[in-house]
Formats: C-alpha cells, sequence, structure tokens
C-alpha cells in the first residue's frame, strides 16, 4: 500500500514540476526557486524513506528528510507573506539547524555513535528548532490571513514531527513510532503535492505571486534601448517564429537577439504585459489560426496542427486559443468551413 502511495505522490510531484517550470517566468524568482526546492525535497523524502526506499534498499536519504522540507516551507512561507523580491543571504542562516541534523547523522554513520549523550542533545536541540520553524509558520499564516489552505498541510507535519520528537528524548530512538515516517507523513505530503496542484491550476496566486514589474524599476535598461529590444523581438518572432519550437526558453530568444536573459524579461514585462510562455502561445494560437486557411494543412488533425506550430499540451492549447478567439479550435474551424 505504501508503495502505492510513493508512485502516485512521484508522478503528481513530476506533474506539479512541470507544470511549474513551464510558467516561471510568471512568477517572483525567490518564491519559485523556495517552492521548486520545497517540492523536489518532498518527492526525494517520500520516494526514498530510509526503510521503504522505492528505489534502493539499505539506503539512508537523510538529506532530504524533515529538516530540509521544515526550512524550506518556513521559509517559503516567510517570503510568500513579505514584498522582497531577492533571497536574502542572512536567511542562510535558518538552514544550520538542518546542516547540525546533517553533520550528526554523518558523523553517527562513520563513528558509530549509536546513544552517544551529545548525539542525542543535539538532534533534539535540531528537532525543537524546527518545531519552532513550524509553530511560527503556523502563527505567521494565521497572523496574516492568507493561504490559510496551507494549515491543512503545516498542522498535521508540526503534530507529527513533535509526536516524533517526544518520542525520541523518551526512548532515544526515531523508529518508535515508525508508522509516522511512512504512512504519517508521507501521506501528509502527498496530499500537499496533490493541494498544490489543485491550487495552482485553480488559483495560482495562492501558491505563487506574480512577477513584479516594480522589480524593474533600478533596471540599468532604459527606455530607448528598451523599445528597440521590443521592435527585434517582435521582427524576430515574425521571421524566424522560434514560438513553432514546443522547447524554446527565454534564454534561447535572448541568445539569438544577442541580449541578455533579464532584458527580454523585462521588455515583455514591462513594455509588452506578458510574459514569455503566454507570448509564446499568443503566437502559436494565431499560426494555428492561419494554418487552418492554409491547404497545406487540410489533411492534419486540429491537435496535429496544434504540435506543428509549438503546442505541446491540449489543454494550454484549448484554454490560450478560447482566451484569445472566444471559441474552442474546432468552432473556430467549423466557423471557416461555413464560410467556404
Amino acid at each position: 500500500m505504501l508503495e502505492i502511495i510513493q508512485i502516485i505522490s512521484l508522478t503528481q510531484g513530476l506533474f506539479l514540476l512541470s507544470v511549474l517550470l513551464v510558467k516561471q517566468e510568471s512568477y517572483k524568482r525567490v518564491n519559485f526557486i523556495l517552492l521548486l526546492g520545497s517540492i523536489i525535497a518532498l518527492l526525494l523524502n517520500i520516494i526514498g524513506d530510509d526503510d521503504f526506499n522505492l528505489f534502493f534498499s539499505n539506503v539512508n536519504w537523510y538529506f532530504f528528510q524533515s529538516p530540509l522540507i521544515i526550512t524550506l516551507f518556513f521559509l517559503l512561507i516567510k517570503y510568500h507573506n513579505s514584498k522582497q523580491d531577492k533571497f536574502q543571504f542572512r536567511d542562510l542562516l535558518y538552514f544550520i539547524p538542518y546542516v547540525f541534523f546533517i553533520t550528526l547523522q554523518i558523523i553517527d554513520d562513520i563513528n558509530g555513535l549509536g546513544k552517544n549523550i551529545w548525539l542525542i542533545t543535539g538532534e533534539v536541540l535540531a528537532g525543537v528548532t524546527l518545531l519552532v520553524y513550524l509553530g511560527y509558520t503556523i502563527f505567521d499564516i494565521i497572523k496574516n490571513k492568507k493561504e490559510r489552505w496551507m494549515l491543512f498541510f503545516i498542522v498535521p507535519y508540526a503534530l507529527l514531527n513533535l509526536i516524533d520528537e517526544i518520542s525520541f528524548i523518551i526512548t532515544k530512538d526515531h523508529d518508535y513510532f515508525s508508522f509516522l515516517e511512512t504512512y504519517g507523513i508521507i501521506g501528509v505530503s502527498a496530499i500537499l503535492l496533490y493541494i498544490i496542484l489543485f491550487k495552482l491550476v485553480v488559483s495560482p496566486k495562492s501558491i505563487l505571486p506574480k512577477a513584479d514589474t516594480k522589480a524593474y524599476k533600478a533596471s540599468s535598461l532604459s527606455k530607448s534601448k528598451a523599445e528597440v529590444y521590443k521592435r527585434e523581438f517582435l521582427t524576430l518572432m515574425d521571421k524566424e517564429k522560434p514560438y513553432t519550437n514546443s522547447n524554446i526558453t527565454v534564454n534561447q530568444v535572448a541568445q539569438k537577439m544577442g541580449i541578455p536573459r533579464q532584458y527580454l524579461s523585462e521588455v515583455l514585462n514591462v513594455y509588452l504585459k506578458s510574459n514569455f510562455q503566454d507570448y509564446m502561445n499568443k503566437y502559436r494560437a494565431e499560426e494555428f489560426a492561419e494554418c487552418l486557411k492554409d491547404d497545406k494543412f487540410k489533411n492534419y488533425s486540429i491537435m496535429g496542427i496544434a504540435n506543428e506550430v509549438g503546442f505541446k499540451s491540449k489543454s494550454s492549447f484549448n484554454t490560450t486559443f478560447k482566451k484569445i478567439y472566444g471559441v474552442t479550435p474546432s468552432e473556430f474551424k467549423k466557423t471557416l468551413s461555413s464560410v467556404v
């Protein structure tokens, strides 16, 4: 049963990562990186449980256990409720309990300290600090009255870690309630991945704030230069049609133009009021509409043409097209047929 939960979690986690990566230009960078790190840590923890590793037996993946997940999620909520656009290097200090915990684990593995009093004391101190992180995270969510859905994950996760810490203090054994790290923490983590995926679809701003164009106010890019890059970008789109490559990235387009990536992102966000992925999809939808009028594509299916113009996902194609033209691709095709 646990293996089934792990496989389902891995599948939905990988899908969630792909959705995030496709839309990464839309989000504030620091929030995006912290959420990405949290999800990756969760996934590695789910599939790499010490006693139930999905791929390897007798392998200790303690690098991706609760201390890393708790720290990343704590910082994710901290930045979610702040107006900071860049990661503050002083916040790396929050990883000290995690590094301390990992160091103790490595020492134990090398020297076999077992029930050594210093090791136990160190683990307790690290565990208590991480519980403080969880408590503050819960307080921060309630205080700011934002994204309270996160409490459905944080509260059970905090309780499971609290029980685990108390049992360790009493028994000197983290495996006394072994089900906590298997069905407990893994189950709660799997539910969180599903909730994030659901929220990312119905309410994306509740997961990640959008990139703020104010972030470019200190940019060295002048308005006159930006207008030049804007014209060059639009010319490139019309002549070379890079959007027909479904895997095209903002870095690749910036390289074609011979400008820094951040300049192109600024041109898109500030001067074209869009993000890279949405702009690519806009051109793809318009190209699709033109292809429908071309006899060359008369024997192509709708998705066949969509793939030709750069769409990889049917859902993304249908959503984008209807947003621009007000009808579905098949309805649009019928209107062309009736005109003929």
